[in-house]
């Protein structure tokens, strides 16, 4: 009888249960990520400090790594399993993977993500293993020193929309020892798994290989940055800022209306460009930007759209915050994987930045935040 380590799906902590499953053991708790999440929005606002934002309302802005249910970002997962382990996660479709992916089986784990839910596949004593905290216990995907399968499971995935991450590395932890003080029910015989409460052996909708992908969860509902904010400046400021009734002299309101059509002139001619954001189902990018007034704008790109695109779209919100007109340089950066772009106003690249490479090859899939600072 062989007996695996497999945590079930609770609340939305798959991203802890895909670590623990990877590792074959109960290593991270949830207060373990939570605090690398509460680590990385620390760092952000520091940053932003150090740019000049001081308002109390970007303090109170809820976290970019958690959310409220547990949701986990992929800096997060990448962040924790390295610290421990040593071992990274690299995006699949990077260049200098491509000859790795070709003999897939030369690997131990990998981790896959579509939206908000991510499990493993595991290599263990020559068999490969399917890991979803949505089934009640792991799934066999190939026979022992076949490894035909995992190929095709791996193939099917991606073309269900599934960002397949490797996991690099040689200090693999052993598996953990059932008397490690996790609960019983998570040592589970592959074999004989227990019933499932909502009636079916494996939670699987029946799409993909090796058994199919998990259920799938209703896609999050991607929020356009809206409504005002506070300008560098300071002072409120909505899309579409007037200068009707401001102060000063006459020139100096005819200078401001002058650059507030400039910027507006730019605002539209960088929205007529914008691609449109992926169809449902399709390879995205979800990147969150912490905006210079504090306020949080998310959309999606497709994985294989230039960062141009994430350039202009983050202009079209300065644009329409009058916040061209305090500064000529701006710079959106991120922590993890390491982005840093300086561009003017007008989605001009500076520095060198370069911003034909796409979302996918600068490692911001599926997910990524990152924030906007004057440069």
């Amino acid at each position: 009888m062989v007996f695996l380590y497999h945590e079930r799906q609770e609340a939305a902590l798959c991203g802890q249960h895909c670590l623990n499953n990877l590792l074959q053991g109960p290593h991270f708790t949830t207060g373990d990520l939570a605090g690398i999440a509460h680590e990385f929005d620390a760092q952000e606002r520091q940053l932003m400090t150090e740019a000049g934002v001081t308002d109390a309302t970007f303090l109170s802005q809820e976290s970019g790594n958690v959310d409220a249910s547990g949701n986990f970002s992929i800096q997060v997962l990448s962040a924790a399993l390295s610290r421990l382990t040593g071992l990274e996660l690299e995006d699949s479709r990077r260049p200098e993977n491509k000859n790795a992916m070709q003999r897939p089986d030369s690997q131990k784990g990998f981790v896959l993500n579509r939206h908000s839910h991510w499990y493993c596949l595991r290599k263990l004593d020559n068999q490969w293993w399917s890991c979803n905290s949505m089934a009640t216990a792991p799934e066999k995907i190939t026979s022992s020193g076949n490894f035909s399968g995992l190929a095709t499971t791996l193939r099917d995935l991606t073309y269900d929309n599934w960002t397949v991450f490797m996991v690099k590395g040689d200090t693999w932890p052993p598996p953990a020892p059932r008397n490690t003080g996790a609960p019983a029910s998570h040592w589970v015989d592959p074999a004989n798994p227990p019933p499932d409460p909502n009636g079916s052996a494996y939670g699987y909708d029946g799409g993909g290989s090796g058994g199919g992908g998990p259920v799938r969860k209703e896609e999050p509902k991607f929020q356009a940055f809206t409504g005002s904010g506070q300008t560098l400046g300071g002072g409120s400021s909505a899309s579409g800022t007037s200068v009707a009734g401001g102060g000063g002299s006459e020139d100096e309101q005819l200078a401001m209306a002058l650059s507030l059509s400039a910027g507006l002139a730019v605002k539209a001619r960088l929205e007529a460009r914008l691609p449109a954001e992926p169809e449902k189902g399709a390879a995205a990018a979800r990147v969150a930007i912490r905006m210079p007034s504090g306020e949080r704008a998310t959309r999606s790109f497709s994985a294989d759209d230039p960062l141009s695109a994430l350039v202009d779209y983050v202009c079209v919100l300065l644009a329409s915050n009058g916040a061209t007109s305090n500064t000529n340089k701006w710079q959106l950066s991120s922590q993890y994987p390491p982005v840093k772009l300086r561009f003017t106003p007008a989605a001009e690249a500076l520095d060198g930045a370069d911003l034909a490479q796409t979302f996918s090859t600068a490692g911001l899939t599926p997910s990524a935040q990152l924030h906007c600072s004057a440069a």
